[in-house]
């Protein structure tokens, strides 16, 4: 069984060890690397293109006629790409591939380098291929679940890395664990509204993707999307594609008629519309409802 991991990124560099030891090995190659990539594509099913957001998209774009119709692929769960598209949209609309899974969960490169116990979700519609996934990567320290809600596992990854720039910012600001705690929990419960109203299953959100995703920021409060809240609290300005992702679901859930007010406020942080102090007090000052 060979692998191709496309992308010499940290998390790419990690995959690809731990796809080595499954047997048949794993190939590693850079996105840049035109030639090598074609040449590995070309003696390989089995995909894992492991970079988020524009570089998924300019690394499909570029490769786009080295996959054919027997490539399955395997994409990171997260940010949006170019296009205002998920990352499976994007495999879609720049590839002829159709067997497509996501990944996402409590999980990252430093995690899976040095063996500390995480977990992920692989989110497809094609059994098979997940399973496949699931036996090749699972291990002594790293859980690997199936999940047959791909749209739910993208759009609450999706959320979770929105959410955890409101945790950063609540952190930043000060506001106390009581605070943050309010602002996980309304995170979850926002993340699946819009899950479920834009067509994934009741449920994935309180999963890895979501859920596993967000509470492991909070926990280790680091990653980009925590750091981005903590500037964003110090009245820095960020600009590393988050608000594209923001944008994307808030334009979403309004096509929808989802209301969604955490989102909307990093919306408008990210844009420098509300300082997050502002953000924060209009957030508190939503009339009440009924959980």
């Amino acid at each position: 069984m060979t692998w191709v991991v496309l992308g010499d990124t940290p998390l790419g560099r990690a995959l690809s060890k731990r796809l080595s030891g499954a047997g048949g090995g794993a190939r590693l190659v850079g996105a840049t690397s035109k030639r090598a990539a074609a040449d590995a594509l070309a003696g390989a099913e089995r995909v894992v293109v492991a970079f988020e957001g524009r570089a998924l998209a300019t690394a499909l774009a570029a490769h786009a006629s080295h996959f054919e119709g027997h490539h399955r692929l395997l994409v990171l769960a997260g940010r949006v790409t170019e296009g205002a598209r998920l990352p499976s949209e994007a495999v879609g609309a720049l590839t002829c591939v159709r067997q497509v899974a996501v990944v996402a969960g409590a999980a990252d490169a430093g995690a899976l380098a040095s063996d500390r116990p995480a977990a992920f979700v692989v989110g497809s519609a094609f059994p098979a291929w997940a399973k496949e996934i699931q036996a090749a990567l699972a291990g002594p320290a790293l859980r690997v679940y199936t999940q047959p809600d791909p749209l739910g596992v993208e759009i609450a990854a999706a959320f979770a890395e929105i959410g955890a720039v409101a945790l950063g910012a609540a952190r930043g600001l000060g506001a106390g664990p009581v605070a943050e705690a309010t602002a996980l929990t309304r995170a979850v419960a926002e993340m699946e509204r819009l899950v479920v109203g834009l067509g994934g299953r009741v449920g994935t959100a309180h999963g890895l993707a979501g859920l596993g995703v967000l509470a492991a920021s909070a926990l280790r409060a680091d990653g980009d999307p925590y750091r981005a809240g903590l500037a964003l609290a110090r009245g820095e300005r960020v600009a590393d594609g988050l608000l594209e992702t923001a944008a994307v679901l808030a334009a979403r859930a309004t096509e929808v008629g989802l209301e969604s007010p955490m989102l909307s406020m990093v919306c408008a942080m990210l844009a420098g519309e509300v300082d997050a102090a502002a953000a924060l007090e209009r957030l508190m000052a939503r009339a009440p409802r009924a959980e």
